[in-house]
């Protein structure tokens, strides 16, 4: 599937915001929203689809088309959300997919569209789970070439 770029001359900043189903992301979005987000700013929303390609590569093809089918659904719920949210806002942008690694595919995205920041969110993991896990926001922030909002959701304690 091939996407035309629009035409973003108009525009002074292109943020890139990573978003997925998550509540993190629709923070993050938010957060961008009111209080980084500009008339002339250009958003790139970049949902990555990571899967594993092994798993796809060992499932029998009904377990594939099935695994497929609900790859789709995430991506279209994803790009409903985010479409309205953004049409909501009256924020200029658009919505674009990639693959692979999230860390990889945000940083190659933003080269790509000739970002001048990343926003993203985080889901707070602590040090053990980040160690054991990784973490798409600590990967952005050390190798982007840009400069990274990370998006910190905290938790208010019930008094």
């Amino acid at each position: 599937m091939t996407l035309d770029k629009p035409d973003m001359s108009n525009f002074r900043v292109i943020v890139l915001l990573a978003v997925d189903d998550t509540e993190y992301s629709e923070y993050a979005f938010n957060w961008y929203r009111d209080f980084v987000h500009r008339p002339e700013n250009f958003l790139v929303l970049l949902h990555c689809t990571e899967h594993d390609n092994q798993e796809l590569r060992d499932a029998s093809p009904g377990r594939t088309k099935t695994m497929i089918v609900e790859l789709t659904e995430r991506m279209r719920f994803i790009e409903d959300k985010f479409g309205q949210l953004m049409q909501r806002s009256g924020i200029s942008g658009r919505i674009q997919r990639g693959g692979g690694k999230p860390g990889e595919a945000i940083i190659k995205a933003a080269v790509e569209e000739g970002a001048s920041m990343i926003v993203t969110g985080t889901r707070g993991l602590g040090k053990i789970k980040r160690t054991f896990l990784g973490s798409v926001s600590d990967y952005v922030a050390h190798h982007s070439p840009v400069p990274v909002i990370i998006c910190r959701k905290t938790c208010k304690s019930s008094e």
